[in-house]
């Protein structure tokens, strides 16, 4: 049976488990389920006010579509089959969408890529106002669904690559809370009582675009202001390749092979000690 006293190493080790000769070993900062100090990044703070209104039309037109067709004189199943359309034409937005924002001379211009987006999104809302008949409802929903399908892939990534992988999942949180205070509150109340109001399903397509257009000149102009990167942040790496080239030797120079050997006789006798020669050795 082993010893398991407190003299013994096994019970120092044991009430200190992972730390060498039972130093205390440090202790990781706990890390915040919500980091609100993201808002203090005006990037973000931008994205939020942009996807906030935007979410205030985005979800009209699903909403009302068919109301509207029906009102048209559309019957109830072509009425119906307009969602799938939209749904259909959705599927295939995302996917091509994402694969075009990733390719590498994209990627840099994605928030103005989600800008443009929002912005046919919301002109596709008020061309489809336009629309009397089935016809010209079915060819907004194809249109309404690219743009629906751009924004829905788009949207998650222009954030990342505003605030960084560091804090995305504070600020996906934070924005999704915001998107659905922005639902809660609007759209369907204000536009349903617009279309109580007046009766007509056109002022509530034109409500919902004129909203979509204002998100994104929101997210437009404070991208040209406020987000887009500066010149000083390449500084640094000029600093860098400064400093590498005054520490790089010079390859242009050329040594003479006497001067060196002269230069290794000579330091010895600078520094007091005896040069060895054939006539001295012997």
């Amino acid at each position: 049976m082993l010893p398991t006293g407190p003299g013994h190493p096994m019970s120092a080790s044991a009430t200190q488990p992972g730390t060498p000769g039972g130093a205390p070993g440090p202790q990781r900062p706990a890390r915040r389920l919500l980091d609100l100090s993201v808002f203090r990044d005006r990037g973000f703070v931008i994205y939020a006010a942009a996807a906030s209104i935007m979410v205030l039309g985005l979800f009209v037109p699903p909403v009302f579509v068919v109301s509207y067709a029906k009102d048209l004189g559309v019957p109830d199943t072509q009425a119906a089959f307009l969602l799938t359309i939209l749904g259909f034409i959705d599927i295939f937005a995302r996917p091509t969408a994402g694969f075009i924002t990733g390719l590498k001379k994209v990627r840099p211009y994605s928030v103005y890529l989600f800008s443009f987006a929002m912005f046919f999104n919301g002109f596709t809302d008020l061309t489809g106002s336009t629309a009397s008949d089935y016809g010209g409802l079915v060819v907004f929903c194809i249109f309404f669904g690219i743009s629906y399908g751009m924004v829905g892939a788009l949207q998650f990534e222009v954030l990342m690559a505003i605030v960084g992988t560091h804090k995305f999942s504070s600020a996906i949180g934070l924005v999704l809370l915001l998107e659905a205070v922005a639902v809660l509150i609007g759209p369907p109340p204000p536009a349903g009582k617009l279309l109580d109001t007046t009766h007509v399903y056109k002022y509530v397509f034109i409500l919902a675009g004129t909203e979509v257009l204002t998100s994104s000149l929101v997210l437009l102009l404070g991208n040209f202001f406020c987000i887009r990167k500066r010149p000083e942040a390449s500084q640094p790496e000029e600093a860098t390749s400064e400093a590498e080239r005054l520490h790089k030797p010079p390859t242009d120079v050329r040594v003479d092979s006497r001067e060196v050997e002269h230069f290794l006789k000579a330091e010895p006798e600078k520094n007091g000690e005896v040069v060895h020669t054939p006539e001295t050795s012997v």
